[in-house]
């Protein structure tokens, strides 16, 4: 089996694509663009590179590129760049491997193509196999559990990433064609008949990755197709998890803009096409989004408002609190650091004459509490004599919030006792936080609790909400901001 590794494309022409170079980066890599800007050529083609190493798809350009009335394809060329692995352990750039086609035929011959399992998962799979067949009279199929280690693995991917208390996959076949189903612990059985698309469809791609081969090429088009955000999020995270376990690459197109919260596991590849005054298209690739190009996705502009939080535990307990006011896509949330860069951040608004209307700083509560103290720090940013210098300094001061902690209190070591004030007994997330009875550092009174459980922190924070909704303490410990971001409902 070869080690191999795609690690760039270069597409000198291909359909819309023109010198186009898209680099691979990371286990996962999305492809992403508005309609049209050339995202599934890029999967179609990259399933043509290889000859299969095994059980691989054997997919040819024809395939995907089939000559017709209006396109012949003549002129078409791209270039593969490759890693390998010998068995010395040492990985080595090959020659760039060239594929074109000049007259009738594509070259080169497809036997030259190096050897790489490769797996396309186009949108048809979001209807079943029995379906495509326009069958309209009873389909009795016989149903058989299917106890193979890829079976039990990908319904257990499956049960997390829907929330489904899946406990086999089923194989069913009917005159030939099989198609999944699954049981589930009540002992209801039903067919990929009977599912939603893109339920079948999240099964389909966990069976296909699961069974493939270490090293092979994972394509699919449109991953977040009929997937709610939640699944979608947990479906990336699992195939992160597989491809790294597996040495997997896995490259998927996507309009979906939750890729931004999921960078850590995605390499981004963002195709924009241009049509110069002159009339000729250009294509530029980039690797993140910057707002302009968010816009072009999603026809919306800049999030007004802008809040600053110290820690990713302060972010996460913001974004809750703008969740449960429905308020996500109107605030962006970013973390500065250190409370000390609090106060310089506020003195450079005001220094800046930024309008400061709808920018809010939040501190966490457990230092520099009252208004003397913060105003000590913000004199020392702002220390002109001018004859508005103690109103900058004030407007400074006016632009930084605080979550209400009791005195003296961490805010982790706060929520760990919220926890225990308000979680059920029997609760997984309350049992791993009473188990927790001293720390060497105060992160790790709520970071502890992730570790194990393997859950989020987020995941921590959204329970927390949901358990702590009516509790005194908590709903003054969120107060101060809750109250600022309702007084921007309306913006």
């Amino acid at each position: 089996m070869n080690k191999i590794t795609l690690k760039e494309i270069r597409f000198k022409k291909l359909k819309g694509l023109s010198n186009v170079t898209i680099k691979f980066s990371k286990p996962l890599t999305a492809i992403m663009g508005v309609n049209g800007s050339g995202k599934t050529t890029v999967i179609h083609a990259l399933s043509c590179l290889y000859n299969p190493d095994g059980n691989g798809e054997n997919h040819i350009f024809p395939e995907f590129f089939t000559p017709n009335t209006d396109a012949s394809w003549s002129g078409s060329e791209l270039e593969a760049v490759n890693e390998i692995i010998g068995t010395d352990g040492v990985p080595t750039l090959l020659p760039p491997k060239k594929y074109y086609k000049a007259f009738d035929r594509w070259a080169p011959r497809y036997q030259t193509r190096p050897k790489r399992n490769v797996y396309y998962i186009g949108i048809e799979t979001c209807l079943p196999d029995i379906e495509k067949k326009n069958q309209t009279t009873k389909i009795s199929y016989v149903s058989q559990c299917q106890t193979s280690n890829v079976a039990r693995k990908t319904i257990q991917g499956a049960a997390g990433i829907l929330n489904k208390n899946y406990t086999a996959l089923m194989d069913n076949c009917y005159k030939g064609t099989h198609f999944p189903g699954v049981e589930l612990s009540d002992s209801l059985k039903y067919s990929s008949l009977s599912m939603g698309s893109g339920e079948q469809r999240t099964i389909k791609i966990l069976e296909k990755v699961t069974r493939a081969e270490k090293y092979s090429l994972i394509l699919v088009d449109e991953l977040d197709l009929l997937l709610h955000v939640s699944a979608f999020r947990k479906l990336v995270k699992e195939l992160n998890r597989i491809a790294v376990e597996k040495k997997l690459q896995i490259v998927f197109t996507t309009h979906s803009l939750e890729i931004l919260s999921m960078s850590e596991y995605i390499g981004i590849q963002y195709i924009e096409n241009v049509t110069s005054p002159t009339g000729s298209a250009n294509s530029f690739v980039y690797d993140r989004l910057s707002e302009e190009l968010i816009y072009n996705m999603s026809g919306e502009c800049n999030k007004p408002v802008k809040i600053y939080v110290e820690d990713s535990l302060a972010k996460d307990i913001v974004h809750e609190i703008v969740r449960d006011l429905q308020m996500t896509f109107l605030v962006e949330i970013c973390k500065f650091g250190a409370i000390e860069n609090a106060f310089t951040l506020a003195a450079s608004f005001i220094i800046e004459q930024r309008d400061t209307r709808n920018i809010l700083i939040v501190t966490d509560g457990d230092k520099y509490c009252t208004d003397s103290e913060r105003m000590d720090h913000i004199e020392k940013k702002l220390c002109g004599t001018e004859d508005d210098a103690e109103d900058k300094r004030q407007a400074a001061l006016q632009l930084i919030h605080q979550f209400s902690l009791p005195t003296s209190t961490p805010p982790e070591k706060f929520l760990h006792q919220i926890i225990l004030e308000t979680f059920p007994q029997d609760n997984s997330i309350y049992q791993a936080a009473q188990a927790i009875q001293g720390v060497n550092d105060s992160h790790e009174w709520i970071s502890n609790i992730c570790d194990r459980l393997d859950e989020s922190q987020e995941t921590i924070i959204r329970e927390i909400f949901k358990y702590a909704s009516s509790h005194e303490l908590f709903l003054s410990y969120i107060d101060n901001i809750k109250t600022w971001l309702s007084q921007h409902q309306n913006i």
